[in-house]
């Protein structure tokens, strides 16, 4: 099983999803943004055509555009996808019904349109089951898919029914992420993702979402708003299920930061010795934010003890299920402003059955 994110057409091409589909996958994830609603920008790798995308035309105009690309064909024909989608599918860190600004300039019917227009033209052009048929200005995402009795894939979606950012969206310091009426979930999806862990329908529980889901803090203490650090309560009721269950196998597998990380989730993220109660692995991009630089220096390590690993390249993540272990590789290209790079494994881990957390490959 191979997962993505990210797929920004103007930042650079799609080698990333080439290489995925040479490894010839049982199943493809794509946690997010598949398009970018923005218009046109000089200077980029490839560009958009039209501006800003508002209106249905506009949305069903920009799908063609991304899947006339080679690459992205090839993947699709690699293996069956399960996705979903984050916020570029629809506009830039939106949350709910709530912008997170005026731009392009919208009355909130127009912006009620777009949504709509989003959401159908993402069911039109996304391999999505009739239970997913928009209806008026919604969509049903979260979903359980089973692949036998080795995995359980519990598909989120942390969009629709999120609260506001806290504190104004950004990356700060912000009291308000604790409050314990904050959801990026929404009640119904919580319970809903709660009852699926007490159900222990594979080996493997494994969780596709969006957002980064550990804690990851600078020096200051600032936190992602945009992520599961600015809804803290509902990341611990999220984490408390898994041990109140019984959980035997939990692993979060995210996308959007544009950048491969690795952590171990803690009961307690300021007490580094608390136990381990799952692991997360978040995908790089696809192209988003072009070549990238090559560090894997973990950015706040101390401050971060968990995260075990961090790379700034675009690739995605290989991975290998079976009842005994999951076998992760993160896999980057060297250059997304060139077509047809060689991708390589820069870092593996293992989790092993009954062993939460990440081990050395």
């Amino acid at each position: 099983m191979a997962f993505a994110s990210c797929a920004n057409f103007e930042d650079g091409y799609y080698t990333a999803y080439r290489r995925m589909a040479e490894d010839r996958p049982d199943l493809i994830l794509h946690l997010g943004d598949y398009i970018y609603e923005g218009g046109p920008h000089s200077g980029k790798v490839r560009q958009h055509l039209g501006d800003e995308i508002v209106s249905l035309a506009d949305y069903r105009r920009r799908y063609a555009l991304y899947k006339s690309d080679p690459d992205l064909q090839a993947a699709h024909a690699a293996a069956p996808w399960l996705v979903v989608p984050d916020d570029h599918e629809v506009e830039n860190n939106y949350a709910n019904m709530v912008r997170a600004d005026n731009t392009p300039a919208l009355t909130a019917a127009q912006w009620t349109a777009r949504r709509t227009a989003a959401y159908q033209a993402y069911y039109e052009n996304m391999p999505l089951r009739t239970t997913s048929t928009p209806q008026g200005n919604s969509i049903q995402l979260y979903r359980r898919v089973r692949w036998g009795t080795l995995a359980t894939f519990h598909m989120l979606d942390t969009r629709q029914f999120r609260d506001d950012q806290a504190c104004g969206d950004g990356t700060k310091v912000c009291a308000d992420a604790d409050l314990a009426s904050r959801t990026i979930t929404g009640s119904a999806q919580e319970a809903w993702l709660l009852d699926g862990f007490g159900q222990h329908l594979g080996v493997w529980d494994i969780v596709g979402q969006q957002v980064f889901f550990a804690h990851n803090a600078d020096a200051s203490g600032a936190s992602n708003m945009d992520a599961w650090d600015g809804y803290r309560a509902s990341r611990a009721r999220i984490q408390q299920g898994l041990v109140d269950r019984g959980v035997r196998n939990p692993v979060v597998l995210t996308g959007d930061v544009h950048t491969s990380w690795a952590s171990n989730l803690k009961a307690d993220y300021a007490d580094p010795s608390s136990a381990t109660i799952g692991a997360e692995l978040v995908c790089t991009s696809i192209s988003s934010g072009g070549d990238g630089n090559g560090s894997t220096t973990i950015p706040n390590a101390s401050v971060n003890p968990h995260i075990r690993f961090y790379s700034n390249r675009r690739g995605y993540v290989r991975t290998r299920i079976t009842p005994a272990q999951i076998a992760a590789d993160f896999r980057a290209v060297s250059a997304v402003s060139e077509h047809g790079a060689p991708a390589t494994t820069v870092r593996s881990f293992v989790i092993h059955d009954g062993q939460r957390g990440l081990a050395d490959a």
